[in-house]
């Protein structure tokens, strides 16, 4: 994927038509197909001046894949409102690191920005939520106090489809953040592969970004097994949503971890605050195909890119 380049009135971008999913990349699933619609952020800025241009509409920008017109769908300022949600193994294997859990989590919380609405589940015995769109601080840490030991069994799949499905039930324009907590123990969702498939691409193409904390205990064994579902999950969440993947000892002080995801969110906040999204139609068949964007105010100049990172 080529990123954008500067341009006064028009920026090129290469898209990849049938990037794989997550789970395709550890999981051995099949690639899924391009969605339909499409996104791209475009930084704008007054050409005498620098100001910073935030009132952009969807007639001032216009859209071509290899010379065709694609029907612009929503042009907004991209620092949506973003709804955190935190999945936690509590299952047996984890109780030994449940109290720094517990205080990394009251860490990870007092760094967000106020009224940052956070929910929270744990994984064991079965998906449970403890706290749902959550702004007040006092709630969020009732619930993460609430926190105790579940089952023998972790389902992690199953957790994410629900984190997933409860997400999509809002209409309204938002940024999915996840996070996962999790041991690397086996995995006895119900959920399939391919409904994991599903919620990851839906994520993907919302703009979500996950994060994931991984706690192993301190034993030689694990350097000489195989890679656990939770390990294949979190790396292909990090790799197909731009988020991030940590290890961490079982039991340890986890607020470095967790603090050091709290200032990834604040960051996107501040890169997004100053872009607008763009989101636009395309056949989800159609192969990949150059980009052309143009946006038509005068004296406005604009970095286009795919992922929204810093462009300056």
């Amino acid at each position: 994927m080529k990123m954008a380049r500067r341009s006064t009135r028009r920026t090129v971008a290469r898209l990849a038509g049938g990037a794989l999913l997550a789970p395709a990349l550890l999981l051995g699933l099949d690639a899924a197909p391009v969605a339909a619609q499409s996104r791209l952020y475009v930084h704008a800025f007054e050409q005498a001046s620098g100001a910073l241009v935030t009132d952009l509409d969807r007639a001032e920008v216009i859209v071509r894949e290899d010379g065709i017109v694609r029907p612009v769908v929503d042009v907004r300022l991209a620092n949506l409102p973003a709804r955190v949600v935190i999945l936690v193994d509590n299952s047996r294997r984890a109780r030994r690191g449940l109290d720094r859990v517990r205080e990394g989590l009251q860490y990870f919380v007092d760094r967000l920005p106020p009224y940052q609405e956070v929910s929270i589940a744990t994984l064991s015995p079965n998906p449970r939520w403890l706290v749902q769109g959550e702004i007040e601080p006092e709630p969020l840490r009732e619930g993460i106090e609430r926190l105790g030991v579940g089952g023998r069994s972790l389902r992690l799949l199953d957790g994410l489809v629900m984190a997933g499905e409860w997400l999509a039930e809002d209409s309204g324009p938002f940024r999915g953040v996840l996070v996962v907590i999790s041991t690397a123990g086996v995995d006895r969702s119900r959920a399939s592969t391919q409904r994991f498939t599903e919620m990851v691409e839906q994520a993907r193409d919302a703009g979500m970004r996950a994060h994931t904390l991984l706690m192993q205990p301190l034993n030689p064994n694990v350097l000489r097994r195989g890679v656990t579902l939770p390990e294949a999950v979190g790396r292909d969440l990090e790799t197909y949503t731009e988020g991030s993947y940590r290890r961490a000892s079982l039991g340890s002080d986890l607020r470095d971890a967790l603090g050091g995801i709290a200032d990834r969110i604040l960051e996107r906040n501040r890169e997004l605050a100053r872009q607008h999204l763009v989101r636009y139609d395309r056949p989800p068949d159609a192969p990949s195909g150059t980009v052309h964007v143009t946006v038509t105010r005068f004296g406005v100049r604009y970095v286009v890119s795919t992922d929204g990172k810093s462009t300056h």
